[in-house]
């Protein structure tokens, strides 16, 4: 096994902490930060994936999608749709990881 570090592998684990900081957030009906992570989130793909990165055009709907949500103060649309972002990304990491 390789100790190199994979980039790409970075960049999904730190969006996947701060959905969990997110998920947290809106378990607690903590509407404040549940807001503070999403945006956190769109942050970091905004600079670490980059705004015209195809995968940005893929993740940015439904981060989008959530802060409407959150926005709109129904958080169990925002949890539910989380929760779903949450599975894909578990497995778009576990394909990176065994890729």
């Amino acid at each position: 096994m390789s100790t190199q570090s994979n980039p790409m592998l970075d960049v999904l684990n730190d969006l996947d902490a701060t959905t969990d900081i997110l998920l947290a957030a809106l378990s607690n009906s903590d509407e404040d930060k549940a807001y503070e992570a999403i945006s956190v989130l769109l942050l970091q793909g905004i600079e670490t994936i980059g705004k015209d990165h195809p995968v940005m055009q893929q993740c940015f709907p439904v981060w989008d999608a959530i802060r409407n949500h959150i926005e709109s103060l129904d958080l169990e649309r925002a949890h539910s749709q989380t929760v779903t972002w949450k599975r894909q990304l578990g497995e778009v990491i576990e394909i990176v990881q065994n890729g």
